[in-house]
């Protein structure tokens, strides 16, 4: 009798990362019955073909943990992917309810995921871990400011210390144009960051397994629009592989993170580390190198026989529309 499938659901489908960890399910090699969910039901991921899905309220809603345990009761589910950053405050704050329910959360644990979500501690943590990572500074008074500027030229970088959007980055020329920035929003919002002088942009999917007997990587040159990688180009490099494992290790972390970084006199640099699958994730898939399908493997017990295909190659994205009628 072949295997029952496992029940996971992936939240926030209306979001590009969680719609890429969809596409990445759906060529697993187990088998699965995917559930999705969103807060409203024009979320794009609700209608990708082969899903079941639901729509549960906003995390901060009061019925949100009763609606969310009823589906997973209903539906037997396994395991869960957590996608936007309310999503993993929530689980962190509920871990032993899941738990008790027998349900997986697949996601970094919440010490790599407070490190990484803060960008200033985050590189000084990469850097006394003898990791190269760009100079930052906080923002909070001018002292700290000015002491970086005498270590850094302009331009110089300016980007919101927590969270990961793309929102409020700024590239800044010059004092006065870099104190304006400051001036306009509370003290403790931005970090200031070292220019890393690189026209070409790198993400590397990194994935260490809890027992760290599957280490391994898939690097992406990329271009970026919109805030996402647009288009790019999978490639092989031992050298940068090998940093970005290292990476991995000086934070301790499981499971999948996203390093994004840039070279500099011929040395990686890594600017950003996500704590998380990222919206490339159906692209490495794609490529050998599925990550939500190594982490259930893993979960299953099943990871000693999973072997990494990865391919090279390169990809560019479309917009796709989906059209509902006569409701």
């Amino acid at each position: 009798m072949a295997d029952a499938p496992l029940n996971v659901l992936v939240l926030a489908v209306g979001a590009p990362l969680g719609q890429s960890i969809v596409k990445a399910l759906q060529i697993s090699r187990l088998p699965l019955c995917i559930h999705v969910a969103d807060i409203s039901d024009l979320a794009a991921g609700l209608y990708l073909p082969g899903v079941r899905s639901v729509i549960l309220p906003l995390v901060k809603d009061p019925t949100y943990l009763g609606q969310l345990t009823s589906y997973i009761r209903a539906h037997d589910i396994r395991a869960i992917f957590p996608v936007i950053a309310p999503e993993y405050e929530f689980f962190s704050q509920h871990a032993d309810h899941f738990r008790n329910a027998g349900v997986e959360i697949l996601s970094c644990t919440s010490e790599v995921y407070r490190l990484c979500n803060d960008k200033y501690e985050s590189m000084m943590h990469l850097r006394r871990m003898g990791v190269d990572a760009p100079d930052t500074a906080l923002c909070h008074d001018d002292d700290e400011v000015d002491q970086f500027l005498a270590r850094n030229t302009f331009p110089v970088f300016v980007k919101p210390r927590f969270g990961a959007s793309s929102a409020d980055i700024f590239k800044v020329g010059n004092r006065d144009h870099l104190f304006g920035i400051l001036r306009a929003f509370p003290a403790n919002y931005f970090v200031v960051q070292a220019f890393l002088d690189d026209p070409c942009d790198f993400t590397a999917g990194v994935y260490v397994s809890r027992d760290r007997s599957l280490r391994s990587t898939l690097l992406i040159e990329r271009e970026l629009k919109f805030g996402l990688s647009y288009r790019g180009t999978i490639f092989e490099d031992q050298r940068l592989s090998d940093y970005c494992l290292k990476v991995a290790e000086a934070i301790s972390s499981c499971y999948s993170i996203n390093v994004q970084f840039k070279i500099v006199g011929g040395r990686p640099y890594a600017y950003e580390i996500n704590p998380r699958l990222s919206s490339t994730t159906s692209v490495r898939a794609h490529f050998g190198f599925n990550e939500p399908d190594m982490i259930l493997h893993e979960l299953q017990g099943q990871l000693g026989a999973y072997r990494v295909t990865k391919r090279c190659g390169r990809f560019t994205r479309y917009w796709q529309e989906h059209y509902l009628e006569n409701l």
